[in-house]
């Protein structure tokens, strides 16, 4: 017995290890082939957070929320605009996440997307909204 509780106290030393052990680089732009940007238009049609990951295994899921920090009366500070999950399709794999223009445009302001790996932030990419053309 005191064999089987050191057995799954050492699993569970290695699974937090291995979670820890995650990174994410992550950039946000308007599509796979322009140049990553920190500052967009409030008329940008879609923005994506593409990210690169290492450490990650087949299977393992990665979850992009996108966050209004500081967007002036238009909404609270830190404001949860969307969320979505993407399930790794490889070991270090890549992917992206993107959210497209409200109706009115983009409120002028701070954004960021925060990245996770299960409920563990590993990446935040922060960016701002200009106002339009």
């Amino acid at each position: 017995m005191k064999r089987l509780l050191t057995l799954i106290a050492s699993l569970f030393i290695l699974c937090s290890a291995q979670a820890s052990d995650v990174k994410v680089e992550a950039v946000i732009a308007v599509d796979g082939d322009t140049k990553p940007a920190t500052s967009f238009a409030s008329d940008t049609p879609k923005l994506h957070a593409f990210f690169r990951s290492k450490g990650t295994e087949k299977g393992d899921k990665l979850r992009g929320v996108w966050i209004a920090e500081d967007v002036g009366d238009a909404a609270p500070a830190n404001t949860k605009i969307d969320e979505a999950t993407v399930t790794a399709n490889e070991d270090n794999f890549h992917g992206a996440f993107s959210l497209s223009k409200p109706t009115k445009g983009w409120p002028v302001g701070k954004y960021k997307v925060e990245i996770y790996d299960e409920d563990e932030l590993v990446a935040t990419v922060r960016f701002t909204i200009t106002a339009g053309k």
